[in-house]
């Protein structure tokens, strides 16, 4: 059984200036800074050449295979010398369009050691997407020489949507019609030569070793550049909070997220390096056709610490309370569980607490990750206790300002993680306005705190201030918060809401239930928003009118990100009939109204 964790308690230094403006900085001393990712690579494979650095199954409830870290420096070197061999400068940039995988991970490190960027690029953009024109994006804009993939066989329409880019293909398995690839094997087997190491001592902290993409959900992905530092001062951040502290254990990693989101490709990935741990490929994910695949995988698999979304621990709790095995595998090693992309429901974070009492004695800390493609993470909840909807304070080495509008802090970040004030690749009008005068990113975030008096105890998310709006009566309605205490309170019947109102005289819901085939499903929606409302006081905390909505979220149609997570926006457009019988006189389907 593992100790309990030890991290710092919460501090946090304000200035409160004469513009209205706050800053807010953590006083908390950073670690040693280390130079590169591929130098913390290899202080692990020197330390501990045998562990293992990554593990997939070979098919779907198949056997692992793996790769150890002296055997993935080797092929990262390898095929550094190839990208070398075939003309790439620093500064150039690869893309790796498939999901996490061993040789994913390899070529993640191989790239930068050579002074390359790789650009992960959404697996929906290639697999889900008939046009391919978020995928020509995600190649064209960061300007990708090589396109790498794992097997050719699958992406072939994404490859050959690729064909006149003039790029050179690599695949790990498998053939596309009419597109030559060279092997990956062929490529890791390339012999190094001394400038891979000459490229490795010349990386300074704001070279770019990472292009990711935005989610899209407003038009085309946008490619944003991500310098060394933005991996290399997150691990000393982590370290700094203890949250890289298991024991002398390289800790075991269970990654179901995509590399082509900061959580996985670059908070996690560069953490189990330094930690010296393994990173285990999930083949799972939470929705009911593949979450069986990640309940599979933990009862082999005992992770050290644990990330998802909401919706995942929701259906982790289902199962762990229905099976003790799977519970206690699950909290074996573990140390720390944390969230992100939305806030965690009270009743969820009640029942983890009380799934980890039962299996280890004690509750395990749940922490609270909050950030951005743009700079990685601004803010992180490292304490434990309190609010689920607080977001935490700046780590050592970022700097946080509340910036007053209209009535309202947004907050904004600015550090060493931060994008190159150049903005965007390739896309100047969407970088004008990013930063302010004193070089803040503008997050479009509203925060304030959960206790004026005490700044310690943390941010609170305000939601985005764009999605915000007024009724007709002037009065201001918090989309974030309403949505956030609504889906709490009627746990587990709604699985998502979408606020609706713009100059109208109410507020007015969309709700999509858990289960859509729930008996009396009307019914238990009318009771608990009737009972949601009864607890409320002022027009803008109650919901007026409702719409059980029966068509599920669209990704194609871009009311779900790549990311699954929401876009109100796009949402209401899409459905904007449905949104019009909300506040209509006559409406033509059925309206919940209270």
């Amino acid at each position: 059984m593992t100790t309990p964790l030890r991290t710092p308690p919460p501090s946090v230094e304000v200035d409160h200036r004469a513009d209205g403006s706050i800053l807010l900085r953590s006083p908390l001393p950073l670690p040693r800074v280390r130079q590169s990712l591929p130098h913390i690579f290899d202080e692990t494979a020197d330390a501990h050449p045998d562990r293992l650095f990554m593990r997939q199954r070979t098919a779907p409830g198949g056997p692992w295979r793996d790769i150890s870290y002296r055997d993935a420096r080797r092929a990262a070197n390898g095929l550094a010398q190839w990208l070398i061999d075939q003309g790439l400068q620093p500064g150039a940039c690869v893309a790796y369009l498939s999901a996490p995988s061993i040789e994913h991970g390899i070529v993640a490190v191989a790239t930068q050691r050579a002074g390359i960027a790789i650009a992960p690029v959404s697996v929906a953009y290639s697999l889900l997407s008939t046009d391919h024109a978020k995928l020509r994006a995600c190649i064209v804009k960061p300007g990708a020489k090589i396109v790498f993939v794992d097997d050719a066989t699958m992406f072939g329409p994404a490859m050959r949507a690729l064909a006149d880019l003039d790029v050179k293909f690599v695949a790990v398995k498998g053939a596309a019609e009419g597109i030559e690839a060279v092997p990956f094997a062929e490529v890791i087997a390339t012999e190094p030569g001394p400038e891979v190491a000459r490229r490795m001592a010349a990386i300074t902290p704001d070279m770019t070793a990472r292009i990711m993409h935005t989610s899209g959900s407003t038009g085309s992905p946008k490619a944003t550049p991500q310098p060394q530092s933005n991996m290399t001062l997150t691990v000393a951040q982590i370290e700094a909070i203890g949250l890289l502290d298991f024991g002398g254990e390289g800790p075991q990693h269970l990654e179901a997220m995509p590399f082509s989101h900061i959580m996985a490709g670059n908070f996690n990935f560069a953490n189990v390096i330094r930690a010296g741990g393994t990173i285990h490929i999930d083949d799972g994910k939470p929705t009911p056709e593949l979450f069986p695949r990640t309940i599979a995988n933990l009862r082999e698999v005992s992770p050290h610490f644990f990330i998802t979304v909401p919706l995942g621990y929701v259906m982790l709790c289902d199962a762990m309370e229905a099976d003790d095995a799977l519970r206690d595998s699950f909290f074996r090693n573990m140390r720390y569980i944390g969230f992100g992309g939305a806030v965690l429901p009270e009743a969820v974070k009640d029942r983890l607490l009380a799934l980890s009492r039962a299996a280890l004695g004690h509750e395990l800390p749940i922490f609270s990750f909050y950030g951005a493609t743009e700079y990685l993470f601004g803010t992180l909840k490292y304490w434990t206790g309190g609010r689920t909807d607080v977001i935490g304070l700046p780590l050592p080495g970022t700097d946080l300002k509340m910036q007053p509008v209209d009535g309202r802090y947004e907050l904004r970040v600015k550090g060493p993680t931060l994008m190159p004030r150049s903005g965007y690749l390739g896309a100047p009008e969407a970088s004008a306005d990013l930063f302010d005068d004193e070089g803040y990113y503008r997050t479009g975030d509203a925060v304030h705190f959960a206790d004026p008096d005490k700044p310690e105890e943390g941010l609170v998310f305000g939601g985005r201030i764009a999605d915000d709006f007024k009724l007709t009566s002037g009065t201001f309605v918090s989309v974030n918060a309403l949505r956030n205490d609504l889906i709490d309170a009627a746990a587990p019947l709604l699985r998502e809401v979408v606020l609706c109102g713009l100059n109208e005289a109410h507020v007015g819901a969309l709700v999509w239930p858990s289960d859509p085939g729930l008996p009396d499903l009307r019914e238990r929606v009318t009771g608990a928003i009737a009972t949601f409302n009864a607890g409320q006081s002022g027009s803008s905390r109650r919901i007026k009118t409702a719409i059980i909505e029966t068509q599920p979220l669209s990704f194609d149609a871009g009311e779900l990100t790549d990311k699954g997570n929401i876009s109100p926006r796009v949402i209401r457009s899409r459905r904007s009939d449905a949104v019009a019988d909300l506040f209509a006189d006559a409406p033509t389907r059925d309206v919940l109204a209270f």
